[in-house]
């Protein structure tokens, strides 16, 4: 193999019965994150400290399970820039932005813009030059802004009409998403235990929300929640090292490809639990907007397949 060109997917991925159960459960729990953040700041944590402290946890959780299973945490240069990529963009910003919105958006609303990840992630490989324009993938994109364009735009489609600019401001996630799968692509991270990788990037992420909490005033030391607000601390955690290190996994054997599939069940579920545990409903504009975001991920998907059987 060449240096500098991406490894075919066909051939060097496994999809099967693991692959398949990583995503489905990915895709169930993910929302769950969500819904933790909307109890621990309903329940008086500040946001941005709600972001910081599981993240924090988990990446010393991990990376004790790696230092346990003799796994070593390298800091030379290539390892430290996966670190610092992979945390800041794939985590510390778009989860920062999320915890902060849990609030102020409905929860279904949040898990929904994530789906814009593999549109954004599209957008910046053209941009940076790594891929190309092809009518499949570009009539995606186009439908994964026209989606976000149905939600935002008419008055009747959000619960009220100041959200939008809340809605403006989640769409900081995906954007932050897609920048941060392409920047990983590019700088090429070595391979790495997923416990070992799954550590720097939290402990990474972690260290840029040290900053919000400071210029916010969110410093929070565990005290004057509600009763029982903090336990959502503990479950944060679990969820934190459980899922991202099956994310990990799960790119590492079935590929990106196939792991662009978790959007439509994390959005799917997402709408769920809102409604079972907010009671949340929604317009048909919000429902019209999600099912083209949906068809834009199976576009984009169905592009990149053909991109990855061009190159073998």
């Amino acid at each position: 193999m060449k240096s500098g060109k991406r490894p075919p997917l066909p051939g060097e991925t496994r999809i099967g019965a693991l692959a398949l159960t990583l995503m489905l459960a990915g895709g169930i729990i993910a929302p769950l994150r969500f819904v933790l953040n909307k109890f621990a700041i309903d329940g008086g944590v500040p946001p941005f400290a709600f972001a910081f402290w599981p993240m924090l946890f988990a990446g010393i959780l991990l990376l004790v399970i790696a230092l346990a299973r003799g796994e070593r945490m390298s800091f030379s240069r290539a390892h430290l820039r996966a670190y610092v990529l992979v945390g800041v963009f794939v985590l510390g910003v778009p989860m920062g932005v999320l915890t902060f919105l849990a609030d102020q958006l409905p929860q279904g609303l949040i898990s929904m813009v994530v789906i814009l990840a593999p549109t954004m992630t599209y957008l910046f490989a053209i941009l940076f030059g790594i891929d190309r324009l092809r009518w499949l993938s570009s009539t995606g994109l186009a439908l994964g802004i026209g989606g976000i364009l149905v939600i935002m735009l008419p008055d009747v489609s959000l619960p009220e009409r100041g959200m939008v600019w809340w809605l403006l401001l989640a769409l900081l996630a995906p954007v932050s998403l897609g920048l941060g799968n392409v920047l990983t692509a590019v700088t090429r991270p070595p391979a790495m235990p997923p416990t070992v990788l799954a550590a720097g990037m939290m402990l990474s992420g972690a260290a840029l929300l040290v900053p919000a909490m400071a210029a916010s005033g969110q410093f929070y030391l565990f005290d004057g929640a509600a009763p029982g607000a903090n336990w959502n601390f503990l479950y944060a955690t679990l969820l934190n090292a459980v899922f991202y290190t099956a994310f990990l996994e799960l790119i590492r054997i079935s590929g990106p490809v196939f792991f662009s599939q978790i959007n439509y069940v994390a959005v799917a579920t997402g709408f769920g639990w809102g409604i079972a545990l907010f009671g949340e409903r929604y317009s048909l504009y919000v429902w019209g907007g999600t099912a083209l975001m949906a068809i834009s991920v199976l576009l984009l998907t169905l592009g990149a397949r053909a991109n990855a059987q061009e190159k073998t």
